[in-house]
Formats: structure tokens, sequence, C-alpha cells
């Protein structure tokens, strides 16, 4: 059959064809209606109504006992209404200059306060990188070669658990690719953010050297003074903080002055004036058995000052509000270097907050509100702020420090608050630091254990550093008269005026001793490969190898006066934590790290046992096991057993093991 019979029997027969496809698919309709359930059988009109009058009747019943169980008043209006009768404090609002004369009881003579002593003194020794003035801003570390870049360890890729489709094999497909596309694109996303994070951390390396993770820098920022710049020297003192009961010593002053003639609120008032601390050796004898002839002064808040204004590169940021610190009382923090301060400039007796922002979490709790404070709500002490102990750095510096002199030489002391605390604080801090030092007989040597006790001074209300605010005489009562009056005396003939009161000393502190140049940081174990073997009828395990761990040797070099830390990786039993051989310093003054050529670290620090690194049975998400924390018990160079370990070491162990840096 040739084309153009077949287009001929086409055209003839195409309405023919038309007609079966509708046929066709008229009965494939039909049968799929037939196929369906019949609707009668399931829904019919009468249970249809019925249903909806059910629901009817139950929209119309009384549903409040429901209702009104969950939806109780929780508002205590009994508890608001007694907080809203709460009387107001009447003080803020009375006059000043009323126009009522005060009748005085002159038959009340003034009397001398009572000055209780400081208390809960807590001392301990300290090492530490501190940052000091010099005229050419040379040191020997800053002529070192910079350290190269570590060896970063590959790390193995996440493993992302891929979801099964519920769809068909195409729409898997695709779900499947882009699921593959998400991956891809947040594994480029980590290592972008490693990369960003190491050249933070300490991954770059300059001219001068590997910097540095500034993360890690806990200490303060140096700064020079008249064309003088920071140079790191090191630094090995003991470190004593002790509370002064304030409120104890102005409820003094208000119980033997404020009713007597010549009552003036602004000499009449505990005016801190100066702090001394003494220093007692007990190395051969107990501290029971110390005599008066024992105690050597080493400290007080002259030589302080001085010390800081000429030898110091900068002050330590505060950690104590101006509330619970004076500063005459309470020593400046020195600029420290890369080491947390906080351990030993605080005291658990004093805040951290002032006392405006504890009014403010009280009257949160009080009005019962549901948000807590947050940390952006509290004022935090700012580095350098006045009013107790703060002092900035450079010409404030200098002010202050001028301003303390002339009132040392002139006996002038400072003019005092115009008026009373209301509602004096519990405590306020004092604080001081013990530096060794070679070219100073008097300072505390190693191995030596020392105790020691702290007073303070105020201006005396009786016999003031002003001549112009001197009480008359004839208010003092028969004892503080005859007291004055020698001083009196002696202030004529010597021309200086003994305006101070000491208070009692301290109770002597535990004893001390200087550091070791060392301290250690514990890392993970590596527990050996072991085989059951049978003893005794019971499977124990037994391995040829011991545990190794990884440990850092935090050591302070003396020679260039920074920190050193050497990573050690294989730690056993019985291991010092000796080191010879190249090793890496961090210079705080700029952050950058350099290769120590030929370091000698000799240490008595034993490592006695070793315990951790055993599989939890826990599997992270790179499918790896997690292991069991290290433990460690450790013999140090003063003699002591001490257990450290993973977990409380882990922070110093990856700051100082440059962990980051390696991709640990």
């Amino acid at each position: 059959m040739d084309s153009s019979k077949l287009q001929a029997f086409l055209f003839a027969h195409a309405e023919k064809g038309v007609v079966a496809i509708v046929v066709a698919a008229s009965a494939w309709m039909v049968y799929s209606g037939l196929q369906l359930e019949n609707i009668l059988q399931k829904h019919q009109p009468d249970r249809l109504t019925q249903d909806a009058q059910q629901v009817r009747t139950s929209i119309d019943d009384d549903h409040s006992a429901v209702v009104l169980d969950g939806r109780q008043p929780t508002f205590d209006i009994v508890r608001e209404t007694l907080v809203r009768q709460r009387p107001v404090n009447p003080k803020p609002y009375e006059l000043p200059n009323l126009m009522e004369r005060r009748a005085i009881d002159t038959s009340i003579r003034r009397s001398d306060p009572s000055l209780l002593a400081p208390a809960k003194l807590r001392v301990s020794g300290q090492i530490a990188s501190i940052a000091l003035l010099s005229s050419s801003g040379n040191y020997a570390l800053k002529d070192l070669e910079g350290a190269e870049a570590l060896e970063v360890v590959e790390k193995k890729p996440k493993v992302q658990p891929r979801r099964r489709s519920r769809r068909g094999s195409m729409d898997g497909m695709m779900e499947d690719e882009m699921m593959m596309m998400e991956e891809e694109m947040m594994m480029e996303e980590e290592m972008m953010m490693e990369m960003d994070y190491m050249d933070m951390s300490g991954g770059s390396v300059t001219s001068a050297g590997r910097a540095f993770n500034a993360a890690g820098d806990f200490g303060t920022r140096p700064s020079g003074k008249d064309s003088k710049l920071p140079v790191p020297r090191p630094g090995w003192f003991i470190a004593g903080t002790a509370v002064v009961p304030h409120a104890g010593v102005a409820e003094s002053f208000r119980a033997a002055l404020s009713d007597s003639d010549g009552y003036l609120p602004m000499r009449d008032q505990p005016l801190y004036y100066n702090y001394e601390v003494q220093r007692a050796d007990v190395t051969e004898k107990p501290a029971e058995q110390l005599v008066e002839a024992d105690w050597v002064l080493v400290r007080n808040r002259e030589k302080d000052l001085i010390r800081a204004a000429t030898q110091w590169a900068g002050f330590a940021p505060e950690m104590v509000p101006e509330d619970f610190r004076d500063v005459n009382i309470t020593a400046y923090i020195p600029p420290i270097l890369l080491k947390d301060y906080t351990k030993f400039v605080l005291h658990p007796d004093i805040p951290m907050i002032s006392r405006r922002e504890m009014d403010m979490v009280a009257a949160q709790e009080m009005m019962g509100a549901q948000e807590e404070v947050k940390a952006d709500d509290l004022e935090m002490v700012a580095p350098g702020a006045m009013g107790g102990l703060g002092m900035g750095m450079g010409m404030g510096m200098d002010m202050d420090f001028e301003m303390d002199m002339m009132g040392m030489d002139m006996g002038m002391g400072y003019g005092g608050m115009m008026e009373v605390e209301e509602d004096p604080v519990e405590f306020k801090i004092m604080r001081f630091f013990d530096f060794a030092s070679s070219r100073d007989p008097n300072s505390p040597r190693g191995g030596r254990k020392y105790v020691y006790r702290m007073r303070y001074s105020v201006n005396d209300p009786n016999f003031p550093a002003n001549p112009i605010q001197q009480p008359k005489t004839s208010t003092l009562s028969r004892e503080v008269y005859d007291r004055v009056q020698q001083l009196m005396v002696n202030a004529e003939a010597t021309g200086r005026r003994d305006f101070q009161r000491w208070s009692e000393w301290s109770q002597p502190s535990s004893p001390v001793s200087l550091p070791p140049l060392n301290d250690y940081f514990a890392g993970p174990v590596e527990q050996p490969r072991a085989r059951m073997i049978d003893v005794g009828g019971k499977q124990v395990p037994f391995a040829r190898d011991v545990p190794k761990a990884k440990m850092v040797n935090y050591a302070l070099n003396l020679q260039y006066g920074v920190d050193m830390p050497i990573w050690l990786e294989s730690v056993v039993s019985g291991s010092t934590m000796s080191f010879k051989g190249e090793a890496e310093a961090i210079d705080p003054i700029d952050l950058v790290v350099k290769k120590v050529p030929e370091a000698n670290v000799l240490s008595e620090t034993t490592i006695i046992g070793i315990d951790g690194g055993q599989p939890l049975g826990i599997k992270d998400a790179n499918e790896e096991d997690l292991k069991r924390p290290s433990l460690m018990l450790i013999f140090d160079e003063s003699g002591e057993l001490k257990v450290t370990g993973e977990v409380q070491d882990q922070e110093s162990y990856r700051i100082y093991s440059f962990a980051n840096e390696r991709g640990l």
C-alpha cells in the first residue's frame, strides 16, 4: 500500500477513531464510578441531623468549670497592697536648712571612735610577667627570631546523616543533589571560618613571628609614659587581700561623735588615709611563737604609690566596684601580662557589683519581675574609675599621685565627704603585693615561709590633718584631751602633725611561700592497646606499654622575663617537668611567639599517676569514640601532692599548647 492510499484510508475513517476513543473513555469513567464507595452506606441524613443536634446541645452546656480551672489569677493582691503601703524614707525629702535650732547636750564630750582591725586576710604566692617602664624599650626577647607556623593536623570531615525521600524516585534524586550541595556549602563555610579563626588566633605569621591568640590574653595591655616604653620583667610576689569592717567603723564614729558638741560631718566620719603591711619568717618557728621584733614592715601606701608611678607601665583594670574600695587602703593592681589576675586581687566577702546594681536586683525580686536582670543592665566597673581605687593611666595618674604625695608631705590629707553615709557598706577591701627582688634584701625569698598582717589608719577626728578643723579642747573628754595636748606639743616642736590614728593589726595570715617557677596544665591521655588475660579465673586487661599524657609546662623564663609554654607530648608516670631544647616564648608586649633556641627548664615536679583515656562508648559527630578525661596525681616542687586533670585545665592547656593553631 502506497502512501496516497494510506492517507485516503485515514481520512475516510478518522471519525470512527474519534468515536472509539470517546466510547473507551466513557467506559473507563463508568467503571471507575462503580468502584467508588456508596456514600449512603457511611453518611445517612438522619444520622447527620442527630450529630448536628448533639453538637448544638454541647455548645449550649455550661463549660465554666472547665474554662476557669485553667484561668486562676496569679496576682497576689494582699502582697502587692503591703508593698505599696510600705512607708517611704523621708530622708531624701528633708530640707537642709530648717529654721530650728538643734539642742545640743554640752555634757557629751568627744571621745575616740574604735577602729576595728582588718579581718579575713588571705595570701597566695604568684608568678607572672609584669610590664615595667624602660627608657630604651629594648628587651632580650625582642631580638629573638619569630616562631614559624605550626603544622595543622588534618581533621576528618563531619558525617552528615542523609534523610530518605518519601517522594518518587525523580524527586528523591533532586533532594539528594540539593542535600549534597548544602553539605558542600557548609563544609566550605566551616573551612572559611577555621581559616578566619586561624588568622585571629595566631595562625598568621608576620615578619616578627607567629601571632599569639589575643583571646588567650587575660592580663592587661601595657602603656608607656613620658617617652618611656613598656618592657616585660619577671614578677615573683605574694599577693594579699583583707577586709575592713567599714560598717562597724562608721557606727563607732557615729556613736562617739554624732551627739557631741562641735560635730562636723566632713571631719567626724571614717576617712581612710594609709595602710601598712608587715611580714614575719616562720620557716624555723611557728607563728604562735613570734614576737614583735620578728615582724618587718614591707609595704605602705607611700611605697606603693611611688612604685606604681615610677616603675609600672600602666595598671590592670580594677575589678572591685568603687563602693567597696578606697584609694588609700587598696593598692593598685600591677600591669600583669597574659595571666588572669582576678583570683588574687578579689576577696570572697567583697561583691563584684555596686550597691546601685544590688538595689536594682533587689527591686526586681521584690516586684516579682519574671524577666531576669541581664549583664547588659548592670554597669560594670570601668578601668581607672575614680572615687575608690580606680586610677587612670598617664596624666590622670600623675595628677592623682602628686596630690597623694602632697597630702603626705604637707599633712593635708583630703577634704573628705560633706555628708555622712546613711547606709555604709559592710566591708571595704584592702590589698597588697610583696615583690621579690635580688636588689632588696628585705624582700621575700624562695623556699621560705612567711605570715603577714595588715592595719590601716584614718584621719584623726580629734586631731585632724587640717588645723582649721581642729575641734575645741573644751569639747574633748578627759582622755582625749590628754592625748591631743601631747600631739599638739609634738607638732609645735617638729612642724608636722601626727594626724593618723591606726587600727590594731589583723590576725596573722596562714603561712605562704613564693611559688615555683613552673606551672603545669593537664591534657588528654592515650591508653595503650590492651588484651584480656586470665588471672585466677578472672579476665584482666594487660598492656605492654604505659599510658601517655600530653601536658604543658608553663614556665616563667627569668632570662627573658616572659612566659614560656612547653608542650610535652609523651608524659608517663615518673616523668618530671624538666625540659631542654628549643622552645617557644610569648612576647606579652606585641603578642608574638618567639623561638628560644636553648631553653633549659629544671623542674622537680613529678607525675605520680595517670588515669583516663578509656573509651566511653559514645561517638561524636565524626563517628569517633569519646574518651574519659584525664586525671593526674602530681608531686610538685613545693613538696605537696596535687590532683589535676583535663577538665579543670582544659582552657589553659588548649591556649598554651596552641591547640587551635594545630587544628586539635
